[in-house]
């Protein structure tokens, strides 16, 4: 793998055990350790802000998130590994203003007594990266124990994983998730929906508008056949999930199709437990049937 053993982890509110994707942050944990790494959740970490906080205090909202890489730095972590895209955007960003913005710099110096070459050997990656550029798809398919036969997956990235500082991957046509999700032996559809956005928070202002956005996504995959739809999102997989069951309710449709995040599908080809990955039983048995057994190696 040609990596540290040790890594840092920033669960983001979200990802946390208390969180709405708390499931997504524990799977993720549970694929790393599984496959040999020592993964250090940041003590005492705190929400980084994402994007809002920016609008009311944009050199308070850096402050915020760069308290996280400050704590990282304390530990000697130089790698940190996020599951969330817009905590990773949030760190990412405030990682790169330190280091381009002399002002920024002396705040952080005065506030936290470090600056941009205390932090220069620091990285932040999205899990989807790690999982693939850092682990990398050789050590995933030396450990992979389950196949799954003719499992028809839509692979949804939503608009930030790609966006707009991430330089592992194409912005519009990215292909991270289906590499890695090769690995498990299902068949990846494709959409040219697959990096719209699903609305995000808009969800809670213009919930019509949202519904619209969010059939167009999961009619795209739906229509070519696909059996469960993954992402690697919180606010997508929350805003897919919500309009699942409204459009359910509202119209009389039916989309009897998990959403599920990529870590609980590449979870169970590794062998682990669906309880300890939070994959539902109705979503298991939706797609246990298509799980063939690997021979070790």
């Amino acid at each position: 793998m040609g990596m540290n053993n040790s890594i840092g982890y920033y669960p983001g509110c979200s990802c946390s055990k208390n969180g709405l994707a708390k499931y997504y942050g524990e799977s993720t944990v549970k694929i790393l350790e599984h496959l040999g790494l020592k993964v250090s959740e940041i003590e005492d970490w705190n929400c980084c802000g994402s994007s809002l906080y920016r609008v009311i205090d944009e050199k308070k909202a850096y402050l915020l998130a760069g308290r996280n890489l400050v704590l990282a730095k304390k530990k000697s972590v130089e790698k940190i590994v996020v599951p969330c895209p817009a905590c990773c955007i949030s760190l990412t960003k405030t990682l790169q203003k330190i280091r381009e913005d002399k002002e920024l710099e002396k705040k952080f110096v005065e506030v936290y007594n470090t600056g941009k070459e205390d932090l220069s050997r620091i990285v932040v990656k999205h899990v989807v990266d790690f999982i693939l550029n850092d682990v990398g798809l050789d050590k995933i398919e030396e450990n992979v124990k389950n196949k799954f036969e003719d499992l028809k997956v839509g692979v949804y990235y939503g608009c930030q994983i790609t966006r707009p500082y991430a330089s592992f991957d194409d912005p519009e046509f990215p292909s991270s998730l289906e590499r890695i999700l090769s690995t498990t032996g299902v068949a990846t559809i494709e959409s040219a929906m697959k990096t719209k956005c699903c609305g995000g928070l808009l969800m809670l202002t213009n919930e019509e508008e949202v519904l619209k956005i969010i059939e167009k996504i999961m009619n795209s995959y739906i229509d070519r056949g696909a059996q469960c739809i993954v992402t690697a999102c919180p606010l997508c997989h929350l805003n897919l999930e919500l309009a699942k069951n409204i459009l359910m309710k509202k119209y009389d449709v039916r989309y009897d199709i998990p959403i599920l995040y990529f870590t609980q599908i590449l979870g169970l080809s590794l062998g682990l437990e669906s309880r300890d990955l939070g994959v539902s039983r109705e979503d298991f048995e939706k797609i246990s049937r298509k799980i063939v057994l690997t021979a070790r190696r």
